[in-house]
């Protein structure tokens, strides 16, 4: 499935609080608990101080996900968030996604990073991918790819 990403802004805040709401409010309902309100304020401040890392995936001309990285202090890439809407995931989208920024990352010689909730299933597609865990926190692994 072919995708193409734009530039996230402001007047994409509903959407992307439906998306947060869809893939992760099991994960914070289990841990801390998940607030309507609560999580709007997080992600209107997330907004404010990291816009410019955060791309929205668009496929056929609709917004289905968005795809968060930035480059760490000692030059690693850190990849924030990839999340797609329910019905566009198991379909390629983010395992694309995923290979050609690492195929960029491994010819530039720069070591990728992620976090991932330790019950997210997506942490099989990212050990299929080369992840391998380098630590973790009470709720997270932390993973890395190098090759």
């Amino acid at each position: 499935m072919e995708y193409s990403f734009r530039k996230c802004t402001l007047e994409d805040f509903d959407f992307l609080f439906n998306l947060k709401k869809q893939n992760f409010k099991w994960y914070v309902d289990k841990i801390w608990g998940w607030e309507d309100e609560e999580q709007k304020q997080r992600l209107k401040q997330d907004l404010n101080e990291h816009l410019e890392h955060k791309k929205i995936i668009i496929v056929n001309n609709e917004m289905v996900g968005i795809y968060v990285v930035h480059t760490t202090e000692n030059g690693d890439l850190f990849i924030n968030e990839i999340s797609l809407l329910k019905e566009y995931q198991n379909k390629g989208i983010g395992r694309k996604i995923l290979e050609e920024q690492l195929r960029e990352n491994h010819r530039k010689g720069i070591r990728t990073v992620l976090q991932v909730f330790k019950d997210n299933p997506a942490k099989k597609l990212y050990e299929r991918l080369g992840f391998k865990v380098y630590g973790e926190t009470e709720t997270h692994y932390q993973m890395e790819n190098i090759k």
